[in-house]
């Protein structure tokens, strides 16, 4: 280590690690998995993620969508939200609250997601393969986006959100999505 050369060379080798691991970090917020942790397939999903990848807990205690919110405002690039919630044909579960038609549209939050529209939707990928399926749930999916502006993707034909044939097929805005998040 007493040559000069030497450590000039290993503090230039350090700083560019460095940088590229900032680089993998900074990235990795690219996309989050947000799970309700009243999810029935929680540790289903939690188990076939792929390494690195970001995962918030929706919790029972306040309003989902202003944690989703508070979220996204700690994370900017964040552009794709792979959202996994319990889900009925008409209604979407999110913390202690189901949301239907009639809550969307009286839910405060939701217009407050507005906000974090940057020039390009965001991406809310919802992995349930009832919602999709019929214009009750497809309805409450386009009131939701219609307030939050994001453009909210969701399979309308699948046996399983852990199959590689799914895909998000109905888009609110009709932007394309990002792929499932276990097709690898």
């Amino acid at each position: 280590m007493k040559n000069p050369f030497y450590r000039k060379t290993f503090t230039i080798f350090l700083l560019l690690c460095t940088v590229m691991v900032s680089g993998v970090i900074a990235q990795s917020n690219d996309l989050v998995v947000m799970i309700d942790s009243k999810y029935s397939q929680k540790q289903q999903v939690l188990g076939n993620l792929p390494l690195g990848t970001a995962v918030f807990e929706i919790g029972t205690q306040g309003n989902p969508w202003q944690q989703i919110r508070e979220y996204m405002e700690q994370n900017r690039s964040t552009v794709a939200i792979h959202l996994f919630a319990n889900a009925s044909y008409n209604a979407l579960q999110l913390g202690n609250t189901t949301y239907a038609l009639e809550e969307a549209e009286q839910e405060l939050e939701l217009p407050m997601l507005e906000g974090l529209y940057q020039g390009n939707n965001i991406q809310l990928l919802i992995y349930d393969c009832n919602l999709g399926s019929n214009p009750e749930g497809l309805s409450l999916l386009k009131k939701i986006s219609e307030r939050a502006y994001f453009n909210i993707a969701v399979p309308t034909h699948c046996n399983s959100i852990f199959g590689s044939d799914l895909v998000f097929d109905h888009t609110t805005m009709n932007q394309t999505t990002t792929n499932s998040i276990f097709i690898r």
